[in-house]
């Protein structure tokens, strides 16, 4: 008992096999499984009934709202341009009709035998009947309307006016009509009765009489019936080819003044949308490497007095030789600094390729050097023996001015610092560009223009502690630098337009200051040159109205 007891204890401490635990995780995968699975039918089933939902509603209000294509409308004329075009068209058509049909039943019709002194006779009356109908229609209808007649050789004046007629004018023509053509029939079926008797009540002599009498006559009355029928056949023709013409003739015209009216239009609309297209805003992003074209003297050291007299010779000697060093070192390690210029302008379009551009920008502009030698300034109150200095300062300051060495200047090696030379404008531009197209949507570009530099701060930073910092704000009497500065600029590139209004540019800028940074070059002994920036221009601009189309 107590052995298996320890068994028993030793089987439940023991850790379970590796089998046990791969087991429990495969069930609990495909319970995963099989809950994911039931989760992505689930989510397909949904998908499905709304896609389904979605096509039926979109078929069901495509076909409510989707109605029948409306049909154009005729231009409906005025009665007195419409009648004369209605009432000859139905007269003409009710004579050649019921012409045709006498025409054709006189000559199918079967003769009966006839004597021979009388056949002859009996049909010129047959032949006579068949042309009173004609030509009974024919009268009445030009007694009745003369002027519909007259009026048939009139021109239509719109395409419009064949599908319009009064309702009065319409109902007395087609009265004119029926009159007629009941007139036509009562008169076909008399002329037939009439030689249905003489067939019946006359007696016959014999079959050789009636092919001796009765063929000549036949022959005669074939020989008129068609002459009355191509007669009225040329009749028909010739009026359906002038009304054909006719119409050719107002269509053609009609087509020609839709053409006019449309080109008016389309030049009234052209001529709306360049007015309201001639404004244009712009953004502009320059940034640019700036040289401010400011050297240090060659002789430093300025004449001594009294008070720097008592200084020994090889000290002396030694600021000179450091001072020369520190003016090395300068033109050494000055170098243009990243700058950059933003602005916002409107441009108004002049003509089609030139455009006046005007606005406001700011710019910065910024040199950097690094140096390692400090220099301070002294000087003497009068009456006293105390002296007084500003503080240390790189060798730029003091070359600014025509009294840098006015009682002492001492000159110390220091660690190497980096110096930030930054100026900052006001400008406000102006310039014409000229573009031209190079594709579908590309185009290039040149311009130039001048602009007035309003100087709102300068600013020599230095990386030392030892060194002062020097500000010159925009209404600092004592700055030695130019309050307004005049440039110009020239530029050129290409753009990209990426809708109708809106359009991209990008390309190198030169701009060239017209004078020096100093506002008296003369008093300062540190040479001077005009300063200058070159850089990349990226513009954006959008045209005002409905752009170019």
């Amino acid at each position: 008992m107590e052995e298996e007891f320890r068994h028993r204890m030793q089987d439940a401490e023991a850790s379970p096999s590796a089998d046990l635990w791969a087991r429990i995780d495969h069930s609990l995968t495909v319970q995963e499984n099989g809950q994911y699975k039931r989760g992505m039918l689930f989510y397909r089933q949904l998908a499905a009934a709304c896609i389904t939902l979605l096509l039926v509603a979109g078929g069901f209000a495509a076909y409510y709202f989707g109605g029948p294509a409306v049909a154009p409308v005729a231009r409906v004329g005025q009665p007195s341009e419409t009648i004369a075009a209605v009432q000859p068209a139905a007269e003409e058509a009710a004579v050649s009709e019921e012409a045709i049909a006498a025409a054709m039943q006189q000559a199918v019709q079967e003769p009966a035998p006839l004597e021979p002194g009388a056949s002859r006779q009996s049909m010129a009356k047959v032949a006579k009947a068949g042309k009173e109908p004609v030509a009974a229609s024919i009268k009445p209808a030009a007694a009745t309307n003369p002027t519909a007649v007259a009026a048939t050789t009139a021109a239509t004046p719109d395409p419009s006016a064949w599908h319009s007629v009064p309702a009065g004018k319409y109902h007395a023509a087609a009265q004119s009509y029926t009159g007629g053509r009941e007139s036509i029939n009562a008169r076909s079926m008399f002329s037939r009765l009439e030689s249905m008797s003489r067939a019946f009540t006359e007696r016959p002599t014999g079959t050789s009489g009636f092919a001796a009498a009765g063929a000549p006559a036949l022959a005669g009355a074939s020989q008129e019936v068609p002459e009355d029928f191509r007669t009225l056949n040329e009749i028909v023709m010739s009026r359906m080819k002038q009304l054909k013409a006719e119409q050719e003739a107002v269509q053609q015209k009609y087509k020609a003044e839709k053409k006019a009216l449309a080109a008016a239009t389309t030049a009234d609309t052209e001529q709306e949308n360049t007015s309201a297209g001639r404004w244009s805003l712009g953004m502009a992003y320059a940034p640019s490497y700036f040289e401010q074209n400011i050297g240090i003297p060659s002789q430093m050291m300025g004449p001594m007095n009294s008070f720097a007299s008592f200084a020994p010779a090889t000290a002396m000697q030694q600021s000179a030789r450091m001072m020369d060093e520190a003016r090395e070192e300068h033109e050494e390690e000055v170098e243009p600094g990243f700058s950059f210029g933003i602005e916002a302008k409107a441009g108004f379009r002049l003509g089609r390729k030139w455009k006046l551009l005007s606005g406001l920008g700011f710019t910065q502009n910024t040199a950097r050097s690094k140096s390692s030698y400090v220099i301070q300034q002294f000087w003497r109150k009068p009456g006293t023996g105390k002296t007084e200095s500003p503080g240390a300062s790189t060798i730029f300051v003091p070359s600014l001015s025509s009294n840098f060495a006015s009682d002492s200047l001492s000159v110390a090696k220091t660690n190497e610092f980096n110096v930030l030379y930054r100026y900052r404008h006001l400008t406000v531009p102006v310039g014409v560009q000229y573009e031209g197209n190079l594709g579908k949507d590309w185009f290039w570009f040149a311009g130039g223009g001048v602009a007035a530099n309003i100087l709102l701060q300068t600013s020599i930073l230095a990386s030392s502690a030892e060194v002062r910092d020097t500000d010159y704000e925009l209404s600092d009497d004592n700055s030695p630098f130019r309050k307004l500065q005049w440039s110009g600029n020239v530029t050129a590139g290409v753009g990209k337009r990426l809708s109708n209004n809106l359009s991209i540019a990008i390309g190198p800028e030169y701009r060239g200051y017209f004078d020096t940074m100093l506002s008296s070059p003369e008093k300062a002994q540190a040479p001077q040159g005009k300063p200058y920036t070159m850089g990349i221009n990226m513009a954006l601009n959008y045209d005002l109205g409905p752009g170019r189309r």
